[in-house]
């Protein structure tokens, strides 16, 4: 079956086209995406494990065994009005040793079972257990804190390499922010560092790509990345860095998900991005962050309204946030974030290859496997995206026994189309205003042992969408056990 689209009837046309695929495909793709995103900003940052250097030898060697268990329950209301629901009991286990300070192994594993309501599983395969079951796996080696530990000497310059199974979050997340199977290099002297990347995505259930029209998009994901980062701090702790990424294609078959889609059809997309950014303090209270990346490469253009070509791309995204400590004795802090991506309006989808660049036009869509917050309930990918947010967050009760690491939050998040007649991921008119978003937040650090943490997000459809202008709901309720 072959679909035509005219830009006059566009409208129309993304709406049908959305209609007829989505039953069991792209449609439900998406929301897959949209809704992954959404637990991922609730479930907060990645492990991560830094090590003191000013320790003696003798406390720098330690062998670590640990997990936790956790229980996670939400709920939450999809683009098309659909009540869903997750319960998600976890187990993980990790396990690190460092030698001299040096040598550092890290593994961890985790049990982690999905429960839906009927139905309702994000991906139509049900209930199951995630996978991989082992999904960190590393080893880091210091050079600097090496020769120390032989010799008593400290060098003024440091070589580091992390090599394995790993996260890598790249400049501000705009370009990269997902788990790779990686080597990473870095060179330090004084202020100046080189990092350098050569990775690839695990090609399992851990990556979901952006391309929800490609048949096995959330199990077999392969994209290489080759990368280099050059950052210089100043003796006042600005950082300013320049990076260079690419990220190649070595997905297989070219099967999409819907069968209306004229087989075979090619998926490829190349891109680079070159982006540069700085961080640092204003002051003792005001920190800031700033990235711009351009991307640039090759796209496959849609198999529904033309024969495919191969298509210059020529997009960018850009990212702005400040934070103010109000140095209270709640320590109170205030966040102001912008948030731009472009988009393309020939395109019927803003992240897809089915649907998306029309023939014969440069692509101008932004798309990568990066990650920022875009909100809870609404959650939409960094694409054709103009995102405004404010937040603050504090601790209200530090004076009471017991309740002093309890935290509360809120965002408000204001979205809107960077190109107005270009698409996003679900329908939308030619209006540019998608809506409003409410998100608040507790975090109640119990005793040293358990955590319970709470998320609430809401959010309004604005005049751009096209389907159910319903409040859309999000809840997040979790509770960790550390041992």
């Amino acid at each position: 079956m072959h679909t035509s689209c005219t830009r006059t009837n566009a409208v129309l046309c993304v709406s049908a086209l959305m209609l007829a695929l989505t039953p069991a495909h792209a449609q439900e793709g998406r929301q897959q995406r949209q809704i992954e995103r959404a637990v991922r900003t609730a479930e907060g940052p990645d492990f991560r494990l830094q090590i003191d250097p000013t320790l003696s030898l003798d406390a720098r060697s330690v062998i670590d065994v640990g997990g936790f268990t956790s229980l996670t329950g939400v709920w939450l209301d999809d683009s098309t009005g659909n009540s869903r629901r997750l319960f998600q009991p976890e187990v993980t286990l990790y396990g690190r040793a460092i030698i001299d300070g040096a040598h550092t192994f890290f593994a961890r594993a985790r049990a982690q079972y999905r429960s839906y309501s009927e139905d309702d599983s994000f991906d139509g395969r049900g209930d199951r257990w995630e996978e991989p079951i082992f999904d960190r796996y590393w080893y880091e080696f210091d050079l600097a804190n090496a020769v120390a530990a032989q010799s008593g000497t400290r060098l003024d310059w440091n070589f580091n390499l992390r090599v394995g199974r790993q996260f890598v979050d790249w400049g501000a997340g705009l370009a990269l922010s997902e788990q790779l199977y990686a080597a990473r290099p870095t060179f330090s002297y004084k202020g100046l560092s080189v990092e350098g990347l050569i990775g690839i995505t695990p090609g399992d259930e851990g990556v979901t790509d952006f391309d929800a029209s490609r048949d096995d998009f959330d199990e077999e994901t392969e994209r290489p990345f080759f990368g280099g980062t050059v950052r210089y701090t100043f003796p006042s702790a600005h950082e300013i860095y320049a990076y260079v990424l690419h990220m190649g294609d070595a997905n297989s078959g070219d099967r999409p998900r819907a069968a209306i889609v004229p087989e075979p059809v090619s998926f490829d997309y190349d891109a680079t991005y070159v982006g540069f950014g700085s961080t640092g303090t204003i002051g003792p209270d005001l920190r800031y962050l700033g990235e711009f990346v351009y991307q640039f490469g090759e796209s496959t253009s849609d198999p529904l309204r033309a024969a495919q070509e191969r298509e210059d791309i020529s997009a960018w995204a850009a990212r702005g946030q400040l934070q103010w400590f109000l140095r209270d004795d709640w320590l109170t802090r205030v966040e102001f974030e912008v948030l731009l991506a472009s988009g393309d309006d020939d395109r019927l989808t803003t992240t897809d290859t089915v649907g998306g660049n029309l023939a014969g036009t440069d692509d101008k869509a932004f798309n990568s496997l990066g990650f920022v917050n875009t909100g809870l309930a609404f959650a939409p990918a960094l694409s054709n995206l103009a995102l405004v947010r404010a937040g603050v967050a504090t601790f209200p009760f530090r004076e009471l026994d017991g309740f002093d690491r309890f935290q509360v939050g809120a965002d408000l998040l204001v979205h809107h189309k960077l190109d107005a007649d270009g698409p996003i991921e679900e329908p939308t008119s030619d209006d540019a205003y998608l809506g409003t978003e409410a998100d608040f937040f507790v975090n109640w650090r119990v005793t040293s042992d358990l955590s319970l943490v709470a998320r609430y997000g809401v959010f309004f459809p604005g005049e751009a969408i096209t389907g159910t202008k319903d409040a859309r709901h999000f809840v997040f309720l979790g509770a960790t056990l550390n041992f």
